[in-house]
């Protein structure tokens, strides 16, 4: 047994200079591979930001298209409004509303029905387009460029006063008061 100890001994250490060897190219093959597996992860790391930065852009084009759909919705609005301003029907009621002077509640019970309709129906489409600009579905300088909001407002305060002490001021066009004094101050601030 000791003989077969002693040349088992004998292998090994003939084998042990192979061995010294193998285990070197072992750890040369190792850091090789981590080498090639640190590229491989860099080389992910950075196709996973390209794709990042690519889903920004993305990101950042829908939300522009959004905002030019947004706009082109809110133009479309008011160029609805704008038409029915001007069609023959509503021109008829702001020119009666521009050439009545309602001072007292006297003067509006002197008013024919159509006449009084007239004054309802001016002041609904400005209520309509304080709403829109309250909300901030349209913008106020788009209103400023296609309606006369102040001569509006300076022809209908007593109507709207009148209809306040009526109905109560909550059904008497807030938001149309609210957009002339939007407006006012804009001109104010441009002035």
């Amino acid at each position: 047994m000791l003989l077969i100890a002693l040349s088992l001994s004998s292998d090994f250490n003939a084998f042990a200079p192979f061995a010294q060897t193998l285990s070197a190219v072992a750890v040369v093959i190792g850091a090789i591979f981590v080498l090639y597996q640190l590229r491989q992860n860099n080389k992910l790391v950075e196709a996973t930001s390209k794709q990042a930065e690519a889903a920004v852009a993305q990101g950042k084009l829908l939300t522009d298209q959004m905002k030019q759909t947004n706009q082109i919705a809110d133009i479309d609005i008011v160029m609805r409004l704008y038409e029915f301003a001007n069609s023959a029907e509503f021109q008829l009621a702001w020119l009666t509303v521009l050439h009545s002077d309602l001072a007292t509640e006297g003067d509006w019970d002197k008013l024919s029905k159509e006449e009084q309709v007239s004054f309802y129906q001016v002041s609904a489409l400005f209520e309509s387009l304080g709403v829109l600009v309250q909300r901030s579905i349209v913008q106020l300088d788009v209103i400023d460029d296609t309606f006369q909001v102040e001569l509006a407002w300076d022809k209908l305060r007593d109507f709207t006063k009148h209809m306040r002490e009526k109905f109560g001021e909550e059904a008497a066009y807030v938001a149309f008061e609210g957009l002339y004094k939007k407006m006012k101050a804009l001109h104010r601030a441009a002035a």
